[in-house]
């Protein structure tokens, strides 16, 4: 053996370096950005590309190329502008794979004649045919049934409102799964509309160099994360290295409290409410409240209703730490020596993670995280935050191709998750069984009378931008306040990918679900894979994959990082897959208003009016960037670098709230301060009502009817919660958090993201698997009054006894018995009592080996 050849190994790396090299032979790279629903949408790709295919994504590399460890060559004033690569997230390299599975829907389909829905039978036709027969079933829907018989499911889809809006017909529901409660809450407590982006938390460069103590509630930033990739996380973990403590809450012991936290705080989930009302308690009792911020900035008021709350002055329960132990497990001491820490550590990052209000009563936690860092004055301050919604510095807001503004407001009869209940219980209503009232709180009715107010024009995220372009008054005529829908016609919901796939992501029971769809006499779907929804369509629509095969301009809607991205198109789509966006407007021309939704389009050539949209919209905003001082390139430089930074025309970090804490402009509250009372829900004679606040804006997360949503944030007891009446027939609480390599059910069909990387599993702790029998590895059956699945089970210490976790978008496979062996926990899902602004995501289930 020659001594430059240990082991022999030399000659065996050479040959497969150079057939690794061979294999690269020929390939360019091409720039593009990454769209997923991820709320970020920050993350740059480079792609290899040979021969028309993709065949390797790679790490960005326009900062610090080579670099592994960028932090060890980085400056102070490199982070706050931002010179880092934009990394992806796991997902971010698997983008061609999941361009070419099998599962890929490659041309327009209609069910075969004879067969029912959910057999999947299908036969391909043409574009023409597949949008005509659309079209005119429209038509047709709208002459039996009238104009509120056509619908969308989860998630709102503002392209399709803007449609109907135009067209005259057709009901949209409202809100989101990520942070509705804290979207509602920011304008209850701030004035700030939730869909308006237009304030926010602090940037990140602001948290890693000025923030004294980091709290994480119900947050994992190396899962959720708003993009680029991991970034957030790591600027934690820098502040961390740097000396800044970090405290993790949460009952699952998680990847984050392991690799980011000083001190991991197990809780009960669903009780996190009550642990902050005892740690307001401390501060307040103790004097260690911001007395001379709460003077100035709140509404005086709301801090006395919530202070009497608090102390128990009106019901004569104190909420102090030993009351908030008996609730949420978290011992006395503990949540004392928090308060203590968190009155001395002045600024602190506090962010309550959108799952804390992903439950029941929800709304509670969401309001209760930001009055606490209003009253230590940690809102809108270097370093601080406002833990509702992860903002950076203001920039201009990309714009569809559109033209008119619809004068119809589009009713929004129900909160998206609940179409289905929209749908099922009108047979109870019809029947004497349930009062119109009762209909209309369950399903979350958000129409009414309107006054004439302008209305804004949509951004390229599809949510009704605050103040971002022309308006017109808008015809209230539609908005009916007494007609109840009459559902016959199923479009699909949103324009991503994952919210399309409604049976998976749709908040409320899969069984539901399927008997919801089986009173549809028509369903249209439209999506990139064959996903468990498109077996219940009469119509498929294919559409192209965005990331890699569309163009377009993009920017986030939240994270803690500013810039745009470009999407060029990296490779052509397969198939006869078209833009959605084409799909939307063939469809309008065939109903007579083209033009009128699409002001770039005549019919002729797509391609080409889709390229004189891209480059006047990046011209606007481009020469709105260029006044702000931002160096944005030409229009060709952009398609190939595929990244602007926002953040390099700036030398100090952003935070939120400047104009009224640093130069007194008051909020657009009433008080025109923060605002711990909602004076709308404290105001009985607003129930049933669409709710506008005192500047004539539309609350638009707010139902009609609130049910008992408290005025202040209190504690109330969450519905099938692990105190919950139903723990003796179903003894575990079921979280649904999201894994790290799905966002929603995408990617779930790829293979590369299981296996080694993941397992679908339902995670159990030891005691409660030893109880029951049950090892790991072994399958388990988990069931409640709403379905059955079956799984492998994950016995672990990392989570809390008492609690089941199934991470959410697992694909519906049910057997011949409905059992369901991809177990999705929607299978498990339904609130009938709980307020609805909160994506309801948790239940009670048993699990027990199969």
């Amino acid at each position: 053996m020659a001594p430059d050849q240990p082991n022999g190994l030399s000659p065996r790396r050479d040959a497969i370096v150079a057939e690794l090299a061979r294999l690269h032979e020929g390939e360019e790279t091409v720039y593009t950005g990454c769209r997923i629903n991820c709320g970020g949408s920050q993350c740059v790709l480079k792609a290899r590309r040979k021969n028309g295919v993709v065949t390797a994504i790679e790490p960005d590399d326009h900062y610090n190329p080579g670099v592994g460890r960028e932090d060890a060559v980085l400056s102070s004033s490199d982070f706050q502008k931002n010179r880092l690569q934009l990394r992806g997230c796991p997902m971010a390299w698997m983008w061609h794979k999941l361009g070419t599975t099998p599962d890929r829907i490659l041309y327009p389909m209609k069910r075969v004649a004879g067969s029912r829905r959910g057999e999947a039978k299908f036969e391909r036709i043409s574009w023409e045919e597949a949008l005509d027969l659309v079209a005119n079933k429209m038509k047709e829907m709208v002459e039996q049934y009238g104009p509120f018989s056509i619908l969308t499911p989860y998630a709102p889809n503002a392209r399709m409102e803007r449609l109907f809006g135009l067209w005259g017909a057709g009901i949209e529901g409202w809100g989101w799964c990520s942070m509705d409660p804290e979207r509602l809450a920011m304008h209850l407590m701030a004035g700030v509309p939730g869909w308006s982006y237009s304030e926010g938390s602090n940037d990140m460069a602001d948290t890693l160099l000025n923030t004294k103590l980091i709290v994480l509630w119900g947050y994992d930033p190396t899962t959720t994360h708003f993009g680029p990739g991991h970034q957030l996380a790591y600027y934690l973990k820098m502040a961390r290295e740097r000396g800044v403590p970090v405290i993790c809450i949460d009952p699952r012991y998680t990847a984050g409290v392991e690799t980011l936290a000083d001190q991991w705080i197990p809780i009960k989930p669903g009780t996190d409410t009550a642990m902050m009302l005892a740690v307001a308690y401390v501060l307040i009792t103790e004097n260690l409240y911001d007395k001379a911020f709460v003077h100035k900035y709140l509404d005086a008021r709301g801090f006395e209703e919530w202070r009497a709350y608090i102390l128990g002055e009106k019901d004569g329960v104190a909420r102090t730490p030993e009351w908030a132990e008996t609730v949420c497990a978290v011992p006395a001491e503990t949540i004392r020596g928090l308060a203590r820490l968190y009155a001395s550590q002045k600024p602190t990052y506090l962010w309550k993670g959108f799952g804390v209000s992903r439950k029941s009563r929800g709304e509670n936690a969401a309001r209760a995280g930001a009055a606490l860092q209003a009253i230590t004055g940690n809102w809108g301050i270097p370093g601080g935050s406002v833990p509702l919604s992860p903002r950076f510095r203001d920039k201009p807001s990309v714009m569809l191709p559109y033209g008119e503004i619809p004068r119809r407001l589009v009713p929004k009869m129900y909160r998206s998750h609940r179409w289905v209940q929209a749908v099922l219980l009108l047979d109870q209503v019809q029947a004497g069984e349930m009062s119109v009232d009762e209909y209309k709180r369950r399903i979350g009715w958000r129409t009414g009378a309107l006054p004439r107010r302008p209305l804004s024009r949509v951004w390229a995220g599809g949510a009704p931008g605050g103040g971002l372009g022309a308006s017109v008054e808008a015809d209230d005529s539609v908005q009916d306040a007494e007609t109840l829908p009459n559902p016959k016609m199923l479009m699909w919901g949103t324009y991503y990918g994952p919210g399309t796939n409604t049976i998976n992501n749709n908040v409320d029971s899969v069984e539901d679900q399927l008997k919801a769809l089986d009173r549809m006499e028509y369903v249209v779907w439209a999506g990139t894979q064959f996903a468990p929804m498109a077996r219940y369509a009469d119509v498929v629509f294919p559409l192209l994959e965005m990331t890699l095969e569309g163009r377009s301009i993009q920017t986030a809607g939240y994270g803690g990082f500013a810039n745009y991205t470009f999407l060029p198109g990296v490779v052509p789509p397969p198939g006869e897959a078209r833009d959605d966006e084409w799909v939307y407007t063939e469809l309008a021309r065939r109903l007579g208003i083209g033009e009128r939704y699409n002001r770039y389009y005549d019919g002729h050539n797509w391609d080409e009016a889709w390229e004189r949209y891209l480059q006047d919209e990046y011209q606007r905003c481009a020469g709105q960037l260029r006044q702000q001082g931002v160096p944005a390139p030409e229009w060709p430089e952009f398609q190939k670098t595929a990244l602007i930074n926002v953040e390099e025309a700036y030398d100090e970090p952003w935070h939120g709230y400047r104009d009224f804490i640093e130069r007194g402009v008051p909020l657009k509250t009433r008080s025109g301060k923060i605002e711990l009372y909602s004076y709308i829900v404290g105001d009985e004679a607003e129930r049933g009502k669409v709710h506008f606040d005192d500047h004539g804006r539309l609350i638009d997360n707010l139902p009609n009817d609130w049910r008992d949503l408290p005025p202040i944030p209190a504690y109330q007891q969450m519905y099938r919660g692990m105190d919950h009446a139903d723990v003796s027939r179903f003894p575990l609480m079921l979280l649904t958090s999201y894994p790290r390599y799905r966002n929603h059910s995408t990617f779930w069909n790829v293979p590369w993201l299981h296996g080694d990387c993941y397992r679908h599993a339902c995670w159990l702790n030891v005691a409660d698997a030893r109880a029951r029998g049950v090892v790991d590895g072994q399958l388990v059956r988990v069931s409640n009054d709403k379905g059955v699945a079956v799984l492998p089970a994950y016995v672990t210490s990392r989570i809390m006894p008492g609690i089941a976790m199934i991470h959410h978008g697992g694909y519906y496979e049910p057997d011949a018995n409905g059992v369901d062996w991809g177990a999705t926990p929607n299978v498990f899902l339904g609130d009938p009592e709980s307020p609805i602004t909160a994506p309801l995501v948790t239940t009670l289930v048993e699990v027990e080996q199969y």
